[in-house]
């Protein structure tokens, strides 16, 4: 039993590695998708707003579903730690340039577990060639996503 949690954690170990020169070896395992890279804003319901740059996002179509990573990422400046949020399970649609995405009730995973508490709701976004967007309820804070290849 612990030699299956060891290579569990060592297993989530491997998700946290970022896109690295704008690919990234373990995800994503559709040979067409890309690293985009942009600006998360987090809506802190208390009228302010915390604003990361320079986030990378990767998807990776599996399964029928659409499943994304947004690597190193705080959703408020008092977060003492960046971490890798893995979005499982989101429906997608083609389009003619890509994809639509939505989503709900859709628990993320970070830090090697579930975190509950900050289910995915009213998920809807696109991704393109050069372009993806994301805007969903992470708990109870809106998350607004852009970035570009």
């Amino acid at each position: 039993m612990n030699k299956l949690r060891l290579l569990l954690i060592a297993l989530a170990g491997l998700m946290v590695v970022a896109c690295e020169n704008g690919k990234n070896n373990d995800l994503p395992k559709n040979p067409d998708s890309t690293c985009y890279k942009g600006k998360m804003t987090v809506d802190q319901n208390d009228g302010a707003f915390y604003v990361q740059t320079d986030v990378e996002v990767d998807y990776e179509i599996k399964d029928g579903k659409l499943n994304f990573v947004m690597y190193k990422v705080k959703f408020a400046s008092g977060m003492p730690v960046k971490l890798d949020m893995v979005v499982e399970g989101a429906s997608y649609e083609e389009t003619a340039n890509g994809y639509t995405i939505s989503g709900d009730k859709i628990v993320p995973y970070a830090m090697g577990g579930p975190f509950e508490q900050f289910t995915i709701t009213n998920l809807v976004g696109s991704v393109n060639d050069n372009k993806m967007t994301l805007s969903f309820m992470c708990g109870g804070y809106p998350v607004e996503y852009e970035g570009t290849k």
